[in-house]
Order: C-alpha cells, then sequence, then structure tokens
C-alpha cells in the first residue's frame, strides 16, 4: 500500500555554498539549534519508523544517497503549492513574499505558489488538492521537513514548516533581518536542502567543541537527547550526496555562538551573525536541483527511481522489505501540480 493514502487512513504512521541535498538517514527535518522546537512527538515518531524502514532495506552509504535523491520534489511537480495554517492575510503575505524569492528569480523548472499576492491559499485539509507546504505559526520553534516528507510521511491536516509567533507579529517585524533570515532558511529546508554546517564539505564537525553543545544543547529549551544532537549538528555521509565547496554565505548556514567551537569565533564555519540572504551558490544548488532543462529533470528522477527500486526488490528477495510502506509508490507516484493548475 502507497503510505501516501496510508497516511489518509490511518493515523498512527501519520531543519550552502556548499548546501548537501538531505540524506534520508538521519534527518528528515530540521529545525533550529536555538531553542526548541520541531514536529510533534507523533510526528517525529512516525518519521523515525519511516527511517528505520529505510535502513532494514539497506543501511549503507550507496543506499543513503539514493535515499537522498527521492526527497526531492519529482519532475511532475511544476510548482509547489504552499498554504497558511493561521496569520493575517498581510502577514502571510510577507512571509510568501520573502520565502517566495528561492523560485522567484530563479532559472529552475519548479516554482512555490502561496496563492493570490494579497491573500495568500489558506489550509483546507478537506480540499481534494493537495499542498505540499503548510505553514502554521503556533508550534514550538522554526523548523520544516525535507522536500518530499511533507506529502509522504505527514497529512493534509499537518504543518510541513513552523514559524513559531510570526502569525500575529507586527508587519515591521519583517523588515528585521533575523526574521527575512529564519523565513529564507525554513523555505530552503522544505525545497530540499539541508544545513550547511552538516555538508561533509564542511570542518565543522571537526571544528565544534562537542562537550560544550552536548552540555548546552541537552538543557533548556532544547532538552535534546544525545541522538537529537548528532541528527541536528553532525556531519551528513552518504555516497553520491551532491555538494558544493562549504559556503559561509550561505542562509542555510546557522549562527552558532563562538563556544561552539574549539577555536571560537576563529573557527572556518562561525558567522557572528546568520545570513539574510540567498547566497549565489545556494541559488546555483536550487537551480541545479530542479533544473529547467525538464528532460534532465525526468532523466535524472527516472535514474533515482531505478536505484530506489533495485534496493527495494534485493530487500524483499532477503526478507527484509517492509509490508506496510511501499516507498516506491510514494516517493515516485504519478502525482504533481501543473504550472497553470490553480
Amino acid at each position: 500500500m502507497c503510505l501516501r493514502s496510508l497516511l489518509r487512513i490511518v493515523p498512527v504512521l501519520a531543519v550552502s555554498a556548499a548546501i548537501a541535498l538531505p540524506a534520508f538517514v538521519p534527518p528528515v527535518f530540521a529545525h533550529d539549534p536555538s531553542g526548541k522546537g520541531g514536529p510533534s512527538p507523533e510526528i517525529a515518531r512516525r518519521l523515525a519508523e519511516g527511517r528505520e524502514a529505510m535502513l532494514k532495506l539497506d543501511g549503507s552509504d550507496t543506499a543513503k544517497g539514493i535515499y537522498a535523491l527521492s526527497l526531492q520534489w519529482p519532475p511532475s511537480y511544476a510548482k509547489l503549492r504552499v498554504c497558511f495554517m493561521g496569520g493575517t492575510d498581510a502577514v502571510n503575505a510577507r512571509v510568501a513574499e520573502i520565502g517566495g524569492l528561492w523560485t522567484a528569480n530563479a532559472s529552475t523548472s519548479l516554482k512555490l505558489d502561496f496563492g493570490k499576492p494579497s491573500k495568500p491559499r489558506r489550509c483546507d485539509p478537506s480540499a481534494q488538492r493537495e499542498s505540499q507546504i503548510r505553514v502554521s505559526y503556533d508550534q514550538p520553534g522554526y523548523w520544516s521537513v525535507l522536500g518530499q516528507v511533507s506529502v509522504v510521511f505527514l497529512t493534509q491536516q499537518e504543518a510541513s514548516l513552523n514559524l513559531s509567533g510570526f502569525g500575529d507579529a507586527n508587519l515591521a517585524a519583517f523588515d528585521d533581518p533575523e526574521v527575512r533570515s529564519i523565513i529564507l532558511h525554513e523555505f530552503g529546508h522544505a525545497l530540499g536542502l539541508l544545513h550547511e554546517h552538516q555538508s561533509p564539505a564542511s570542518a565543522c564537525a571537526q571544528e565544534f567543541n562537542w562537550q560544550h553543545i552536548v552540555s548546552y544543547l541537552s538543557g533548556p529549551p532544547n532538552n535534546w537527547d544525545e541522538d537529537t544532537i548528532r541528527r541536528n549538528m553532525a556531519t551528513e555521509s552518504a555516497e553520491d550526496l551532491m555538494m558544493t565547496d562549504f559556503d559561509a554565505k550561505s542562509v542555510m548556514l546557522y549562527s552558532f555562538p563562538a563556544e561552539f567551537y574549539v577555536n571560537g569565533g576563529n573557527s572556518t564555519c562561525y558567522i557572528s551573525q546568520s545570513n539574510t540572504e540567498i547566497s549565489a551558490t545556494d541559488r546555483a544548488t536550487i537551480e541545479y536541483m530542479y533544473t529547467s532543462d525538464m528532460a534532465q529533470r525526468q532523466k535524472n528522477f527516472q535514474q533515482a527511481k531505478v536505484q530506489f527500486s533495485a534496493i527495494v526488490d534485493k530487500a524483499a528477495s532477503a526478507g527484509t522489505k517492509s509490508v506496510t510502506i511501499d516507498f516506491i509508490g510514494a516517493f515516485f507516484s504519478d502525482k504533481g501540480v501543473a504550472a497553470g493548475e490553480e
């Protein structure tokens, strides 16, 4: 059974010059290490089950690289429908204006569609049309699930991206560079980008003061266990994980306190304040992922499908394939949104 359908019926299964495309194992969502946040415990549990089912198929680095590709939005999506689960029209319009910068002027075959500029789309769980990015403001923290996770593992009733407290913010707040940075960062995740400090092209993990980080993030307000800390801070590893050189200007790079690094402010990964613009390499990465050359995008998609299918077939022969999750149907279905679709 396709997991997309399963999630609508069964409520139990169902956070960049060197941007790394996400390895599905371990992260499927990203949240801000500067404070508490992330999907609900129920959603986190569901995502963990999906992650473990993939690892059971094949936990090798080669497989992880293929899983990473499965999180990208398929070529059947000419655009992503974004909707809002709260906020005023004026607030949602500002969020849309900022988040939409990822694809507004990019040479891509994928665009972000927020509906009417002055009256952005409201989420309607009862609607037959699927919304791929569902923005809420009433949950803890700033976070987003990565790429297709929002429609494979979450239902239309559940937020896929959260901007805590922004829904009733004064409009002047959206002129604050830090607010702009947060919005751009989370929409980067929704398009499928990971944190820059987790890129294998960076030396951040080697420069981190892990003793301090674990002590800091295990206390309030985060209260994370060590596994969560490692998932959000450690370098990603997977063969064929696409990346560029490390980019200190990337909007996907966090501004961590100097104390997070052994060499403090002298660390190559340290930035004194958050980046507030999509860097040139951020832009180039999105344009590579969702190339305007549709034939190439289709070719990349089909190659990933063939590779993933081979993993599933091998696992079925070995008796390690999950009988409840149809990964091929979930990640490589014909679902999508046409360019002219409302």
